[in-house]
């Protein structure tokens, strides 16, 4: 069907771009994207489902279950259309029913009871889904309703453990914003970045303060990078994509080894961190040269486009619950400034209407609710 699409579409348009852009700033930014992604899906499957169950519905058979599941649906088929806030209240109510019809079908056929309730469950979620992308479709929607989405239906609660691995990871990361970069010439830029994952692939992870001594290091070496992010067109960066590849896989590898030197999750909370943060400070950057440059070459044009739409491409629910409240903030004003920029840079190359990838994104956050 339809709703099962939309992410892989967005995947393979992602995994397109990737092999066929030439211009190597936007294969640099995504470095270490598929290991943070097998992790995510691991503690989501781990932590995630227990987030809903506070707001569950008790039912007393699956009967009572699947009527109530059928009297949602025809409620939202009586909408003829819906604004971006009706759409999140119903996708609310979508998910705490869903969620307790499905419990309490599980729990019937422990006891045989209602095997049929299961096939009439699955047709009912099929036809919500279909009839929330109806609503979606029904009017315009821009990257300030996607943000809508992402901030009022994401998790509002993480699992104990990672809560306060988070809190810690937060004060962390934040710590960075106090040191002060000197930008030098690209030639010195590039030199230092190169001998930042020089020396932390030499030396290796002995502890979890090499993996925290890294990320530091490496934060410097890319808010400088930068600083110089519209002339790399012409320059080749396969040695710093490669080596960065290689570190972030060790830092994944740690938490896997006989003996681990730091745990799967603060694994996924610090790369979380470190991927959402990358994104929104090189998103910041291309709004800010976006209106000072003017593009010529069409390679840089796409880049640029493609290094804007990255984060809503990237940052899924999961991630937006670990952004600090200065970096929703910092979601929030692209989601202002998307339109401008990418006005400015409408020949660059997309494979699909930007005009149509604020309700692609949100018909397929809702379908993974």
């Amino acid at each position: 069907m339809k709703r099962f699409s939309l992410n892989k579409n967005l995947h393979q348009w992602q995994m397109k771009y990737t092999q066929r852009a030439k211009c190597a700033v936007s294969l640099f930014i995504g470095c270490g994207k598929n290991h943070t992604h097998m992790l995510l899906i691991l503690l989501s499957l781990l932590f995630l489902p227990s987030c809903s169950s506070k707001e569950g519905l008790h039912f007393q058979d699956s009967n009572e279950a699947i009527n109530a599941y059928s009297n949602l649906l025809h409620r939202i088929r009586l909408y003829d259309q819906a604004s971006t806030d009706l759409i999140i209240d119903l996708a609310h109510e979508y998910r705490t029913v869903s969620d307790s019809v499905f419990v309490c079908i599980n729990r019937d056929s422990i006891n045989n009871k209602n095997y049929h309730a299961k096939s009439a469950y699955d047709v009912i979620n099929d036809s919500i889904i279909i009839e929330l992308e109806r609503l979606i479709d029904g009017s315009s929607r821009n990257f300030k309703d996607y943000y809508h989405v992402l901030d009022k239906l994401s998790i509002r609660e993480l699992p104990e453990e990672m809560e306060s691995l988070a809190v810690s990871a937060h004060i962390f990361f934040h710590s960075m914003d106090s040191v002060a970069i000197h930008p030098a010439d690209k030639r010195h830029t590039i030199q230092n970045y190169e001998n930042t994952l020089n020396s932390a692939l030499t030396q290796g992870i002995l502890s979890k303060l090499d993996i925290l001594h890294f990320l530091r290091s490496e934060d410097i070496a890319f808010r400088l990078f930068l600083v110089h992010l519209s002339s790399w067109g012409d320059r080749s960066l396969t040695n710093i994509k490669t080596q960065t590849e290689q570190q972030v896989k060790s830092i994944f590898e740690s938490s896997s080894r006989q003996r681990p030197i730091i745990s799967k999750t603060e694994i996924v909370v610090l790369m979380t961190m470190r991927n959402n943060r990358r994104l929104l400070q090189n998103a910041t950057t291309c709004v800010t040269d976006v209106h000072k440059l003017s593009f010529k070459d069409s390679n840089q044009t796409t880049a640029y486009l493609w290094m804007l739409l990255q984060p809503w491409l990237s940052i899924d629910g999961f991630s937006y619950t670990l952004l600090s409240q200065e970096e929703k903030q910092s979601l929030e004003k692209l989601a202002a400034e998307m339109p401008q920029a990418v006005s400015k840079l409408e020949s660059g190359r997309f494979p699909i209407d930007l005009n149509d990838l604020p309700a692609l994104l949100m018909k397929a956050y809702i379908d993974n609710l």
